[in-house]
């Protein structure tokens, strides 16, 4: 799996750099409307919510994650050459796999809608 190191080491320095900007530009933005003297108390609240409230945020990882692991498990029976970028269509399509049946799993089903008997 050397030929993975690479990608995961720009992978997670990229992410890790957006990450801490991101978290720098929301509190310089929350600290401009506190100042500002905004006292609207649901607009606080929402610039203060964290966006991981999700109820299908676990779901959605656990997915994605268990078809990342598929991705690998099939890996070690798939035969390809060191230079080859077969496995990395092949996790792309597993991990492409788990978000698309946690899409279909959260908006498959309209939660106001009342089945037809």
């Amino acid at each position: 799996m050397n030929h993975l190191e690479p990608v995961l080491i720009v992978g997670t320095v990229f992410f890790t750099v957006a990450y801490i900007i991101e978290i720098i530009l929301k509190y310089r933005l929350r600290s401009r409307i506190v100042s500002s003297g905004l006292t609207d108390e649901k607009l606080i609240k929402g610039l203060f919510a964290s966006k991981v409230d999700n109820r299908y945020s676990t779901l959605k990882w656990g997915l994605i994650l268990l078809f990342a692991g598929i991705g690998l498990i099939v890996l070690e029976y798939v035969p390809y050459e060191y230079d080859s970028p077969l496995p990395y269509g092949i996790e792309g399509t597993f991990i492409a796999l788990g978000f698309l049946l946690y899409y279909f799993m959260v908006n498959g089903k309209p939660s106001g809608a009342k089945r037809e008997e």
